[in-house]
């Protein structure tokens, strides 16, 4: 293993995609984020990319793609599958059977691996994050959707067809019908992802407030910012106790835009989640905030898991 290897890691996000250069310790070397290109060819889209990374390494670096010291891209998007290293079907992209894999080989000239991107968030907070020092942990990433990456016994769990976990899919009980980017009702995300909270502040409060104006009212004791935290903390612990019954982690760790209301908004949701969850497991799980970054994740995620993927071969 050389000490001077390097990873790139790729977050391709519903809003934006995010790419960053990193050593063997995890260290950020380089950073660069741009609107995503939905419904354009994704192969013109993954091209631009490379080109874009090739600008990074070069002033970072002064090396260009196939450098053998690049081990290789690692690489989340919604819906993709480690197994057949396409995406299906990502609703939010406009994309449909793309062969992703293929495409960052053949336009960065290394190895890549690709992952559903919250996936990829919990492999670096496992890697370098809040995770290290856990065994069994579910990342919840409240983000443009609601995604969520599962690590057991130390592993990421993908399922039979790597789209397994899928908890921003979960229904959850609620008055309130909402519908789901992919079509289905109800679903956490549909309440969850940003869209859905500006929803609820508006329902609520008929204007249109930031996430971090929504954390910084409820940090001054705002009543009508209490009563947003508490409705979609309850919508969150709704689906929390669903995934907590099943797989029994150490903690749920939240990462994507939404961690910014951090530990106050935590506090909130694991109090809830303790009110609903069986008597079995109250107290015994706890809600973390996403150490890495709020919205970084899936993007140290994407070199950590490059390192561990080539560094086992």
């Amino acid at each position: 293993m050389r000490k001077d290897q390097i990873a790139i890691g790729i977050d391709i996000g519903g809003t934006n995609s995010k790419m960053g250069i990193f050593n063997l310790d995890g260290k950020l070397l380089n950073y660069q984020s741009m609107p995503t290109a939905k419904n354009a060819n994704p192969a013109d889209f993954i091209e631009y990319l490379a080109q874009e990374s090739e600008k990074m390494l070069s002033s970072e670096l002064n090396i260009k793609l196939g450098d053998q010291r690049i081990v290789g891209v690692g690489a989340g998007a919604p819906m993709a599958n480690y197994y057949t290293g396409s995406v299906e079907h990502a609703p939010n992209l406009g994309w449909k059977n793309v062969p992703l894999k293929n495409l960052f080989e053949h336009y960065f000239k290394v190895p890549a691996v690709i992952e559903n991107d919250a996936n990829l968030a919990a492999v670096g907070e496992k890697k370098w994050g809040a995770g290290k020092d856990l065994t069994d942990f579910v990342l919840i990433t409240l983000g443009t959707g609601v995604g969520s990456g599962l690590i057991c016994d130390g592993k990421l769990y993908r399922g039979h067809n790597a789209l397994g976990a899928e908890g921003g899919h979960i229904i959850i009980p609620h008055e309130q019908k909402r519908l789901c980017s992919c079509g289905g009702m109800n679903h956490l995300e549909s309440y969850l992802s940003a869209k859905g909270i500006k929803e609820t502040i508006h329902d609520l409060t008929k204007e249109d407030w930031t996430i971090e104006k929504l954390g910084q009212l409820f940090g001054d004791g705002d009543l009508r910012a209490t009563s947003i935290i508490n409705q979609i903390a309850d919508e969150l612990a709704s689906g929390l106790v669903s995934i907590g019954v099943l797989f029994g982690p150490q903690a749920f760790i939240i990462g994507g835009g939404v961690s910014k209301l951090g530990n106050p908004f935590n506090h909130v949701v694991k109090k809830k989640m303790d009110e609903l969850i069986h008597f079995s497991l109250k107290g015994k799980i706890n809600v973390l905030t996403a150490t890495l970054s709020s919205d970084k994740g899936a993007v140290y995620g994407g070199a950590a898991h490059i390192f561990d993927e080539v560094h086992r071969r």
